[in-house]
């Protein structure tokens, strides 16, 4: 582990140097590009799969794809990670998510679309061993900071993925995927010319998913436990805030986008420049309780939220608590995770992550169409407010009260 705030790369790494670069920077650039690829593909995908006659229960079973896939793939890239380093992990999950949204728009049929998700979905599981990089480079004072900045590159993607992809999609309804593959494969290059290892290759072993289960301490299986509930909450009013907005204040698609990016960039913001300094005065235990605090308030004022001014003050402090909550959990899940186990820890957390994706947004479709329009939300809320009851337990009461990373 770097003692300095960034490692200089221990192999491979004269190219980024040479350029100004530093290895945080190159990998948290083929990050964000890999998510603004994402960010193009997403809200199109379900107009080309009607191209091809794809009813709305194969549309979401295709979504669902991508989901699963990156459950499964997850833990295994980090354990290989772990194994044969960060950086070919990287550079061929970058190859894969060039190679799916090729495909996608290629496709000459529906299975071939669902082979393109599954392909999508596994090589975007990648992030974990971007995160285990982050750990990597940075010493335990900044690693939130770089947990944070993997979030806000996603905040990014989110807002200029989407704004690229209805610009393309005047020009042709393949356009986007193509563009997205041809970005990603960028990414691919980036990173085989300037991205160093970051992981020696006396540290590198082999580990096997139950045994590196079986090594995680009780407060690292807890922040998994609050990492599932939070996400699935979170995601679960992600999924039905269009219908909300749409039931609730009346909002057309135009209207619905605009909304999405300033969630996007308050997230963005939030995680790129608050992290840091949030992390540095309260600890990243507290931070995570103060994040999931002001998400569980910020979901109860947008689900009481019946005009645009009481709606956004809501969605700013949903937003921007919902940084703090992202990268507490990576942080405190990468503290509690041996050194060479790093990337199958965080694998662990994104395969959670990914089951919180599936099952938290039937969840809410389910309780939007039983209970009305703000149920996700008042139920999200309740969710979160349990996780801040727990956190104190899982944690510790001396890792709720002083930084984790002086209190080890």
């Amino acid at each position: 582990m770097s003692t300095s705030g960034e490692s200089d790369g221990r192999e491979g790494g004269h190219a980024g140097s040479r350029a100004g670069l530093t290895p945080l920077s190159i990998v948290i650039g083929t990050v964000l590009i890999d998510l603004i690829g994402f960010g193009i593909v997403l809200p199109l995908l379900p107009l080309w799969a009607e191209e091809f006659g794809a009813s709305p229960a194969e549309i979401g079973a295709l979504a669902a794809t991508y989901a699963l896939a990156q459950v499964i793939a997850a833990p295994l890239w980090g354990m290989a990670s772990d194994r044969i380093g960060r950086r070919p992990v990287l550079l061929v999950s970058l190859a894969g998510a060039s190679a799916g949204a090729l495909l996608t728009g290629f496709a000459g049929s529906l299975w071939l679309l669902f082979v393109a998700r599954a392909l999508h979905g596994a090589s975007g599981a990648s992030y974990v061993a971007a995160q285990a990089y982050v750990a990597d480079v940075t010493s335990p004072e900044r690693r939130a900071r770089g947990m944070g900045l993997i979030g806000a590159a996603f905040g990014v993607g989110f807002v200029v993925g989407p704004a690229i992809g209805a610009g393309l999609v005047l020009v042709d309804l393949r356009a986007p995927f193509i563009f997205a593959g041809v970005l990603a494969a960028l990414g691919f290059l980036v990173a085989l010319r300037f991205l160093p290892e970051s992981r020696p290759a006396a540290a590198r072993v082999r580990t096997a998913a139950a045994r590196t289960a079986r090594r995680l301490p009780r407060e690292a299986l807890g922040v998994l436990a609050i990492a599932f509930v939070a996400t699935a909450a979170f995601v679960g009013v992600e999924a039905t805030f269009a219908l909300f907005v749409e039931r609730q204040l009346g909002y057309g698609p135009a209207a619905i986008a605009l909304v999405f990016v300033y969630i996007g960039v308050a997230a963005a913001i939030s995680q790129g420049l608050l992290v840091g300094p949030a992390a540095r005065r309260w600890g990243e235990a507290r931070m995570l309780m103060v994040g999931l605090a002001g998400t569980g308030l910020g979901m109860l004022a947008v689900g009481f939220s019946d005009q645009l001014w009481q709606l956004l003050p809501g969605l700013l402090l949903m937003a921007v608590a919902w940084g703090l909550v992202y990268a507490g959990i990576s942080t405190l899940v990468s503290f509690q995770a041996a050194d060479h186990a790093q990337g199958g820890t965080l694998g662990a957390l994104g395969s959670a992550s990914g089951v919180a994706r599936v099952v938290g947004p039937v969840g809410a479709g389910i309780a939007l169409g039983e209970l009305g329009a703000p149920a996700p939300l008042l139920i999200g809320a309740a969710l979160l407010g349990l996780c801040v009851l727990a956190a104190p337990l899982v944690l510790g009461r001396a890792h709720a009260s002083v930084p984790l990373s002086l209190s080890r």
